[in-house]
C-alpha cells in the first residue's frame, strides 16, 4: 500500500481497502523503524491521527511531511538552528494549509542544513540526515566488511542531498507519500537526484512563499518530492495560485496541471548539457550518459 501512487492509495481509502488511521500508523511504524536516518526533527503523531476521518479534499488520508523551514501553526519550526530552538509560528505557510486543507495528514517535520544553507543536509544542529539506499548499496556493503576495528557501525553511510535531504529521505523510506522541500538553487531537485524521486522546483510566483522561512527570498520556491511523476502533478495543482498574502505570487487563475500521455519512452529525447560530463563524475553514470 505504502508504495502506490496518490490516486491509488485515494481510490483503496475511498473503497475502504484501508482506512486513514491504518495507513498513518503504517506510516508511524515505519518512522519509528527508521529513525537512524535521522529525516525527522519533530514527529506530529498526535496532530495525524486527530486529523483523521474529516473528509475535506483529492489528499483526504495522505500522509506527507514537510521540511522545517516552513511555518506550521502549533509546532516547533526551528530550521534546524540553535536561535530558533523553541519557536512555535503562530499560523501556518499557505503551502502548508493548502495540503492540510485538502485532507493531508501531516506526519512531522523534516530535517535540512541550517536555514537551508548548504547541498548534503549533514551540516544540522540535529545531526546529519542518511541515505536510506545506504544500506542496499554495493559500495556500503563493500566498506562495512573492510571497516576497521573499533570504527563505529554507522560511520559509512551516504548522503542524501540537501538541504531538503530529510523531506527526500523520509519519502523514499516509505513514511510519507509527499513532502515539502524549499528551492534556492536545487535544494529540492538535487536531494531527489540522490534518491532516485522526483523533485521539483516550481516557476517562481506559481506558489507561495508566505510562511516559507527564506535563505533568499528572491530566489527561495517551496518545492515538492513525491515518488512518482503524478504525484508532484497533483501537488502541484493544489499549490499552485495566487495568495493574498504574497504579493508576488501570479494574479491569473492557473490552469489544472495535465500530463502527456506518454506510452513510448524509446522515443522522448533527454538532452544533457556536456559541462555535466566533469571529469570527477562516477565512472558508472558517465556510461549511462554517453549511451
Amino acid at each position: 500500500m505504502l508504495g502506490r501512487t496518490l490516486r491509488e492509495v485515494s481510490a483503496a481509502l475511498k473503497q475502504g481497502q484501508i482506512t486513514p488511521i491504518e495507513l498513518c500508523q503504517k506510516c508511524l511504524s515505519l518512522i519509528k523503524k527508521t529513525k537512524f536516518l535521522n529525516a525527522y526533527i519533530t514527529v506530529t503523531e498526535e496532530v495525524a491521527l486527530k486529523q483523521n476521518g474529516q473528509s475535506l479534499g483529492d489528499l483526504d488520508g495522505i500522509p506527507i511531511a514537510v521540511k522545517d523551514n516552513f511555518s506550521t501553526s502549533g509546532i516547533e519550526t526551528t530550521c534546524v538552528s540553535n536561535m530558533l530552538k523553541g519557536y512555535v509560528p503562530p499560523c501556518n505557510a499557505t503551502v502548508v494549509q493548502k495540503l492540510l486543507d485538502q485532507g493531508a495528514l501531516l506526519m512531522g517535520k523534516t530535517n535540512v542544513e541550517e536555514f537551508a544553507m548548504g547541498s548534503g543536509a549533514t551540516e544540522g544542529v540535529f545531526g546529519p540526515v542518511k541515505n536510506p539506499w545506504s544500506c542496499y548499496s554495493k559500495q556500503y556493503r563493500e566498506k562495512r566488511k573492510q571497516k576497521p576495528r573499533g570504527e563505529k557501525e554507522d560511520s559509512n553511510w551516504l548522503i542524501t542531498g540537501g538541504s531538503s535531504g530529510g523531506s527526500a529521505a523520509a519519502v523514499s523510506a516509505f513514511t510519507c507519500f509527499a513532502a515539502l522541500g524549499s528551492d534556492t538553487g536545487g535544494s529540492t531537485r538535487n536531494p531527489a537526484a540522490h534518491r532516485g524521486l522526483v523533485g521539483v522546483k516550481p516557476s517562481y510566483s506559481l506558489v507561495s512563499h508566505h510562511g516559507l522561512i527564506a535563505l533568499v527570498n528572491s530566489m527561495d520556491v517551496p518545492g515538492i518530492l513525491t515518488r512518482y511523476v503524478d504525484d508532484a502533478a497533483i501537488v502541484l495543482d493544489i499549490l499552485g495560485g495566487h495568495d493574498p498574502k504574497d504579493s508576488t505570487t501570479v494574479q491569473d487563475p492557473v490552469k489544472p496541471f495535465m500530463l502527456p500521455s506518454l506510452t513510448d519512452v524509446s522515443k522522448l529525447c533527454i538532452g544533457i548539457p556536456k559541462e555535466y560530463l566533469v571529469p570527477e563524475l562516477s565512472s558508472t553514470i558517465s556510461l549511462v550518459q554517453s549511451c
